[in-house]
């Protein structure tokens, strides 16, 4: 139950305050613009971390390292929900069930036997749905924010996708995990020079057989940080084009670094990796067919004996196909070419007419067949293998250009929403 144990953990770090309702008794840790993060939320989560890291054998720094890493963490959390408040951005309960259903199937379990987990882990299904959807308004809020930042050109496309077709490594995934040393706005020289100092420390140690996961919770300022700066899968593209580049020889587990970048300094270790097949190839079909919607003045009934006689008369020989798809077909993309549909993919038709069109024989014409345009006669005239692989590898490499810049992008946002926000940090036990 690993992976069950990190998402707990992982949505567990999540938890904000900002709306919650005063208590007499409680303290605030820290003003963050109109909101505040409470103690108690803070004592609260210490306890939450302490009990998943340990039931998933993590280890964790000390006290006051850990109280930091939280109280830093909602901050930013807080942050991001009160641009979703004041854009008036909400989880409806529908998406809310579904994300939750999703988790569970994830997990491989049912939303009953996700509740039971919850409950044996002390969590509180309630407090757990506030959680999930907190983190979901946050991830549309950051998604908003990011994505109109991000601006692909089609050269970039091209080269991307002619590196992507020379790559041996085409579709590589790596499982990689991170540390971040980062650095303020503007640093000075002597806070550049202390913190690759200290990365090239972290990196002897590492090296040396040092624990990741631990000097991840102590350093990193990385979201993934509580969670030992493991970034999950991704394939090499996706990643941001520093990482991409110093990882592309990388072995399993290696330690990779430091990398300078806008934010900081990484330190990345590749904890796993496998591959795909760069060849890309899908089967087409040539097809043709009649169609006869129902109309006022012809029912669904009547369409269905029309196309039965129809497949009749061209069974026959009283007719040919092509004419009689020129003479009675009502769709007019394809009538006067005699019902031909040229070569497709057979995805992009209608269920129906796709699955009807499947099961065909080359010159085959199939039985009356309803879709939701209404009753058809198809034809497959012929089938090939196609290879896609140009176009395939353009569509990829838009999407993984678009995934790496959103990645950069969005530590580079939250960089700045954090230096241009009020925060004023009140915790006595905070760093």
């Amino acid at each position: 139950m690993k992976n069950w144990r990190m998402l707990i953990l992982g949505v567990a770090i999540t938890a904000n305050t900002a709306f919650a309702a005063p208590q007499v008794v409680d303290k605030v840790a820290a003003v963050v613009n109109n909101g505040v993060v409470l103690e108690s939320d803070v004592d609260n989560m210490m306890r939450t971390v302490k009990s998943q890291a340990q039931q998933a054998g993590q280890q964790l720094p000390d006290d006051k390292t850990l109280r930091h890493q939280i109280l830093e963490r909602q901050v930013m959390d807080n942050i991001i929900l009160q641009m979703g408040e004041k854009a008036g951005l909400q989880v409806s309960d529908q998406q809310l069930d579904q994300a939750i259903q999703n988790i569970a199937a994830q997990n491989r379990m049912s939303v009953d036997q996700l509740r039971s987990r919850l409950a044996y882990d002390g969590m509180n299904y309630s407090d757990y749905r506030t959680q999930i959807r907190k983190e979901m308004l946050i991830s549309e809020v950051r998604n908003n924010e990011v994505r109109r930042r991000v601006t692909i050109l089609p050269q970039e496309v091209d080269t991307l996708a002619a590196q992507i077709g020379s790559q041996n490594t085409q579709g590589t995934e790596l499982n990689i995990s991170q540390i971040l040393l980062p650095l303020p706005e503007n640093p000075t020289q002597q806070q550049v020079d202390d913190q690759e100092a200290l990365a090239r420390q972290l990196v002897g140690e590492l090296k040396g057989g040092a624990d990741f996961g631990k000097l991840a919770v102590t350093y990193s300022a990385d979201p993934q940080a509580l969670k030992g700066g493991n970034m999950g899968w991704g394939k090499i593209e996706e990643l941001p084009t520093l990482f991409s580049q110093a990882l592309s020889t990388a072995k399993k587990g290696d330690i990779v670094g430091p990398i300078r970048s806008g934010v900081g300094f990484h330190i990345l270790k590749v904890n796993d990796l496998r591959g795909e097949s760069k060849n890309i190839s899908v089967t087409e079909v040539h097809a043709r067919h009649i169609l006869l919607k129902p109309s006022p003045i012809l029912s669904d009934d009547q369409a269905r004996q029309k196309i039965e006689q129809i497949a009749a008369d061209i069974k026959s020989g009283k007719t040919t196909f092509a004419a009689a798809a020129k003479q009675f077909s009502d769709d007019p993309g394809s009538a006067n070419q005699g019902g031909d549909l040229g070569w497709a993919s057979p995805d992009i038709y209608d269920p129906a007419f796709r699955d009807a069109l499947l099961k065909l024989q080359k010159g085959q014409v199939s039985a009356p067949v309803h879709s939701s345009f209404g009753w058809h006669l198809i034809q497959l005239l012929d089938s090939r293998r196609v290879d896609k692989t140009d176009a395939a590898q353009k569509e990829r490499a838009y999407r993984l250009l678009f995934n790496r810049k959103f990645a950069e992008e969005a530590q580079t946002w939250m960089q700045e929403q954090r230096a241009s926000a009020y925060v004023k940090i009140l915790d006595g036990n905070a760093q």
